[in-house]
């Protein structure tokens, strides 16, 4: 790995734990564009398109997401709170869809490599927030393919446990107080 890209991620982790407002990226900007996208799709059942339009790469992979989404939950927000090594902690996500029991994420990426999010801490977080879903799915469009991830309870570590090592490092790190300052829940 690169050390400037290494310095430059460490760089981008301060400021996401120090909450400092950062325009949208680009790549961001895809993202939250291609999922719009696709909730208009699912509200519909698919076609976003005036009649006789052919759809682009895009428009195509939205609407067959759409049609697997429709009638989904949108934008659906829970809490938790948890004690987490003796500290109080509200464990909060959004998720993109949940419907049947599955929660799904919309992913918009450059580049795809099969097990891409397999040690992220969204779907273990998000299975913990919402204890009846059976699963969690990435539907990931990269351009060009669509993709997708499956993760059930048994397939990750705990977000308790993802969370202790966190903040264990914080501690480790002397970055305790910023976090403590910065992401105490608003009165």
């Amino acid at each position: 790995m690169d050390p400037e890209s290494v310095g430059s991620e460490y760089e981008d982790f301060l400021a996401d734990l120090g909450r400092e407002k950062r325009p949208t990226s680009p790549a961001a900007q895809a993202g939250i564009d291609f999922e719009e996208l696709v909730h208009r799709a699912s509200i519909v059942g698919g076609n976003v398109l005036a009649a006789g339009q052919e759809p682009t790469a895009e428009e195509a992979a939205a609407i067959s997401y759409g049609w697997r989404l429709k009638g989904a939950a949108y934008q659906v927000k829970a809490m938790k709170p948890v004690e987490i090594n003796g500290l109080p902690i509200n464990l909060v996500g959004i998720a993109d869809f949940i419907k049947a029991g599955i929660i799904t994420d919309i992913k918009r990426v450059q580049r795809y490599e099969y097990g891409k999010y397999q040690f992220s801490a969204q779907h273990p977080m998000y299975l913990e927030l919402w204890p009846e879903a059976l699963r969690f799915d990435y539907l990931i469009w990269d351009g060009a393919y669509s993709y997708m991830e499956q993760y059930r309870r048994n397939d990750c570590e705990s977000i308790l446990d993802i969370g202790s090592r966190f903040l264990r490092y914080l501690e480790q790190a002397e970055l305790m107080d910023i976090y403590q300052s910065k992401w105490k829940e608003k009165e």
